[in-house]
């Protein structure tokens, strides 16, 4: 909170610079490589059953472009929700087992990014 940084700058030149700074590609990566393991649906505007790679790709672009929007992203067989939006730079996952939290926890550190459990 008092370390004298500039978190607030920083995080908002990274919310209006994705492609820039390649976390466009990162979010999408996690994203597809979970959808790899488990079978998913995405609520965007509707629910999607099993959408293609492109369709996922799509909606987070037009989220990223627009600056605005939310979607969720359903792991059926395991009662899991991904959330992402645009306005923060992290992917909030819900109720994951300790399997998709190890398999996450790589996920994200073939992205370069890093996994966090919440307290």
């Amino acid at each position: 909170m008092n370390c004298g940084g500039q978190f607030f700058e920083v995080e908002t030149y990274l919310l209006n610079h994705y492609d820039y700074c390649g976390l466009r590609d990162r979010f999408v990566g996690i994203i597809l490589k979970a959808m790899c393991y488990y079978p998913a649906s995405v609520q965007w505007g509707k629910w999607i059953e099993q959408p293609t790679p492109e369709q996922v790709t799509k909606i987070i672009d037009t989220m990223l472009e627009s600056h605005s929007g939310d979607v969720n992203i359903l792991f059926t067989s395991k009662d899991v929700l991904l959330q992402f939006g645009w306005d923060c730079l992290n992917i909030n996952i819900y109720n994951p087992d300790e399997e998709m939290c190890m398999l996450f926890e790589k996920i994200a550190a073939s992205e370069g990014l890093f996994w966090r459990k919440s307290e």
